[in-house]
């Protein structure tokens, strides 16, 4: 028997359920955004078949701090005092196995601060895009503030990519940021490739493998060169950025095969200070343009690269398999693009 306690509290719903094997044995709501703590505390007392439970399943956000915080430690502690696991997973992909979906669906939450949170799923309901938030005028149109069922957290709980064990809280915080002012740009060298791959796998829905990466690093210097910030303040020094190039020769265009940063770290131009870095390099190397492709899905990136210059010329349809068609993007270049 597999059976366990559903709680999220993501969103204005308070929702707990019990699932046994994919049925619903138990569900309860309340509706109200400031009131998750009693909320769930009336919902878990009127529990049916919670003595029977065998773990744990929570959303753990995207969603405000304190409503996320409430569901979360809720769980975790019920989990503790009963011996048994539990187990976080993304919100969104919850309401989206919760709802039968078309091709290509956009799903969101009210962020309040007039922003939404949200992402792109295909037909079988699996993520296709990385999760954001946008002002409300920014928002593909979708589905909007469906919320997550006892039975979509059960399937959710059954799908490696939707489980997380920290909280999606999204938000940037209201104060300044810190300025960085330890963080060091070098080459990649190979014994990186641990953070490296710890860094991929929770910024990209379809993450690069050892293999690929030790692949790309064969071909340094000749026709490859790949760099990394390092963020040297603490005792020991932490990758917090990573990107790199393909290059031919003179004359012809540069790729940008890789380009990813921390989502800890971002929000602080070390996404811009990576590309400058390349651009600057491929003028270096004499190229004629640089060239990227992007998922469809990855807006932050999107804005990022057609802030800097680079336009859409292409659309390969599909190429990320499950994950959506990828963009390809072309930005030429000439002796002002370099950054002082």
């Amino acid at each position: 028997m597999r059976r366990a306690l559903t709680i999220d509290t993501s969103s204005a719903h308070t929702i707990v359920g019990v699932v046994e094997d994919g049925e619903i044995i138990w569900s309860g709501e309340i509706e109200g955004a400031t009131s998750h703590g009693g909320a769930l505390g009336e919902l878990v007392s009127r529990v049916e078949g919670v003595a029977e439970v065998d773990h744990v399943i929570v959303g753990i956000g995207p969603g405000p701090f304190t409503g996320l915080r409430v569901g979360i430690i809720f769980a975790q502690g019920f989990a503790k005092a009963r011996g048994i696991p539990w187990i976080g997973v993304v919100s969104l992909d919850a309401i989206a196995q919760s709802l039968k979906l078309s091709r290509d669906t956009v799903i969101s939450l009210d962020a309040r601060r007039k922003e939404r949170y949200w992402a792109r799923y295909d037909e079988k309901s699996q993520r296709i895009s990385e999760i954001s938030i946008s002002k409300v005028d920014q928002v593909p149109s979708g589905i909007v503030d469906a919320f997550p069922t006892p039975l979509g957290l059960f399937r959710a709980a059954n799908n490696p990519r939707s489980i997380r064990t920290e909280p999606l809280y999204l938000r940037k915080p209201d104060a300044a940021l810190a300025p960085l002012t330890s963080i060091h740009l070098r080459e990649l060298r190979t014994f990186d490739l641990g953070e490296i791959l710890s860094i991929e796998r929770g910024l990209f829905p379809d993450p690069w493998t050892l293999g690929q990466f030790k692949e790309e690093l064969h071909s340094v210097p000749r026709s490859r060169y790949y760099v990394v910030l390092e963020d040297q303040s603490g005792a020991q020094p932490r990758i917090v950025g990573y990107a790199g190039i393909a290059f031919t020769g003179g004359g012809e265009p540069v790729d940008i095969h890789t380009l990813g940063v921390a989502k800890e770290f971002q929000g602080r131009g070390l996404g811009q200070r990576l590309l400058d870095h390349l651009i600057e390099r491929a003028l270096t190397l004499g190229a004629s343009s640089v060239l990227l492709e992007v998922r469809d899905g990855n807006e932050p990136a999107r804005a990022l690269y057609a802030k800097n210059g680079f336009t859409e010329i292409s659309r390969r349809v599909g190429y990320y398999a499950r994950f959506g068609d990828a963009l390809v993007m072309e930005k030429p270049l000439h002796s002002t693009d370099v950054h002082q």
